[in-house]
């Protein structure tokens, strides 16, 4: 599609970055999403993991050995929960980010819109004053016509 003019293509770049921004957007939140589902699944076994060892240490004892193994995996799955913690906060950072830069290219594309439409107004009303002014013109001659004859 040809663009004429100036403000067209301005309208049509705007309208083609909210569309990227729009798509960024959605991935964002999708792996933040994902991120957050983990997260769960996460802190989810963590604590079965620890309620598990709980049961199994007030019920018949361990060897210390495994319970320092167990102890050992339980700390290190806390620290798994502590790093996609921390990935999600960037995820949500990510999409707060990008919220941002979405809402002001759709301010962008509304601007340019909106100049569009005075624009077009502008030019409708230089239009209908052109037409108005010619049909004036074309009634006075075929009055005048008439009083000649």
């Amino acid at each position: 599609m040809a663009v004429t003019k100036p403000m067209d293509f301005l309208r049509e770049r705007a309208e083609r970055t909210l569309t990227d921004t729009t798509a960024r957007l959605g991935e964002a939140q999708q792996a933040h999403t994902l991120a957050a589902k983990q997260l769960g699944q996460l802190e989810q076994f963590e604590l079965e993991y620890q309620q598990q060892l709980r049961a199994t240490v007030s019920g018949k004892g361990i060897p210390v050995a495994e319970l320092l193994n167990r102890q050992s995996f339980i700390d290190s799955l806390g620290n798994v929960v502590k790093q996609q913690a921390g990935h999600v906060a960037k995820c949500r950072d990510r999409v707060d980010e990008t919220l941002l830069t979405w809402r002001g290219d759709k301010k962008r594309l509304n601007a340019f819109e909106t100049l569009q439409s005075r624009a077009n107004r502008v030019q409708e009303i230089k239009e209908n004053k052109l037409e108005q002014k010619l049909m004036d013109e074309f009634a006075q001659r075929a009055c005048m016509g008439r009083k000649i004859l």
